[in-house]
């Protein structure tokens, strides 16, 4: 059904690569007011399906939200009050520079077009954006902007599967994805070119299953030598989110951690959970030298990703250790540990890996298709 939906989406276009994704910006925050200028090329303001003005680069305007309706003025005048706002690119390559002032917020850059829309008494701000523009700015807020560009490819191609098989997740709000976690973060256009050249050099490109299907292109910082299968996460098998051995992430930056809890708090905590508990220290030690699923005393089990969401630990690939009188936590890995793992994948990259190695290692059974190529086989 999500790859008839986006075929649908896509297909009313000569090239489907050109078409704009409808992204909310500054989604975690209630906008009262922002100030707008073109960073590159000339804006038309166009209020109630009226062309108010056209705004050349640096030129700023203020918009307020006035009850139901916006007002906006420039340095000079004020152009009044409106429904219905969009500030639309009038040149072959567009961007804007946007600070939101209540509540104050750092400056940012987006490509393409600003649409505005009121709900739930704030400003809803959505970048309508070209899809490789957005994978583009997704990347770099993703995978850091330090990285070989075969890395960054991988990041694209994974990021572009994730937007397009979640199209969906907000179409009855007025757009598809938002700029937060929940989606994939997005602060803007991408200033590196390394990362900006990654995502036009892949540009169409996308990760399918056996069955032609978009995958849940699931990734995370660190698994600590070992990726873990998506049934032991989130009670869902995907036959090509399997556990993977992972040689390449572990002398990395988030590869190991490690946490001391006092003893009488893990006791604690354990009966809590409906562990039934004796004076002997010895049944609390845990090891894991591969992963498991939960940690268990006797007949008492917990699953790891419990313990690791209450105590907001770093993964679930963790020993336990009784020393005196604490609790010592030694863990690997950095996330979820489901699909690709970035620093193993940031590693295979230095090593000369290409984009295709790396999501054939991460994601098994699956192929790396052109979107064209998959809407004319669906429709054929």
């Amino acid at each position: 059904m999500k790859l008839l939906f986006l075929i649908l989406l896509f297909v009313n276009s000569n090239n489907v690569f050109s078409q704009r994704l409808k992204i909310r910006i500054y989604s975690e925050n209630n906008i009262k007011s922002f100030v707008f200028a073109p960073s590159e090329g000339t804006y038309n303001l166009q209020c109630d399906t009226n062309i108010i003005v056209t705004l050349n680069k640096d030129e700023i305007i203020n918009i307020v939200q006035n009850n139901d309706s916006f007002e906006i003025k420039s340095l000079k005048q004020s152009f009044g009050k409106f429904k219905s706002v969009q500030l639309i690119g009038k040149d072959n390559f567009n961007n804007f520079k946007i600070k939101c002032t209540n509540p104050n917020n750092s400056l940012r850059i987006y490509n393409d077009d600003l649409l505005l829309n009121l709900s739930n008494n704030s400003l809803l701000l959505i970048n309508d954006v070209e899809l490789d523009n957005y994978i583009a700015g997704v990347v770099e807020c993703e995978g850091g902007p330090k990285a070989n560009i075969e890395y960054f490819k991988t990041q694209a191609i994974i990021c572009r599967t994730y937007a397009l098989e979640n199209l969906s997740r907000h179409i009855t709000e007025g757009y598809y994805l938002c700029d937060n976690v929940h989606c994939q973060v997005y602060r803007g256009n991408s200033k590196n070119k390394d990362i900006y050249n990654a995502a036009t050099l892949t540009s169409g490109l996308v990760i399918v299953d056996s069955t032609l299907r978009l995958i849940n292109a699931a990734f995370h910082s660190n698994c600590g030598g070992q990726t873990i299968s998506s049934e032991d996460v989130w009670l869902t098998n995907k036959s090509y989110l399997k556990s993977v051995k992972d040689s390449f992430c572990i002398n990395k930056r988030n590869a190991k951690w490690e946490k001391t809890i006092p003893f009488e708090t893990w006791k604690q905590y354990l009966q809590s959970n409906g562990f039934h508990l004796n004076n002997d220290t010895d049944i609390y030690n845990f090891e894991q030298t591969f992963r498991k699923t939960y940690y268990k005393i006797n007949n008492d089990s917990i699953p790891l990703r419990k313990i690791r969401l209450d105590l907001s630990l770093k993964s679930t690939f963790f020993n336990v250790k009784v020393l005196n009188n604490n609790v010592i936590l030694k863990g690997r890995g950095y996330g979820h540990a489901v699909g690709l793992c970035q620093e193993g994948a940031m590693e295979m990259a230095k090593l000369n890996y290409s984009y295709k190695d790396i999501i054939k290692f991460y994601y098994k059974n699956t192929f790396i298709v052109n979107l064209r190529t998959l809407e004319q086989f669906k429709v054929n």
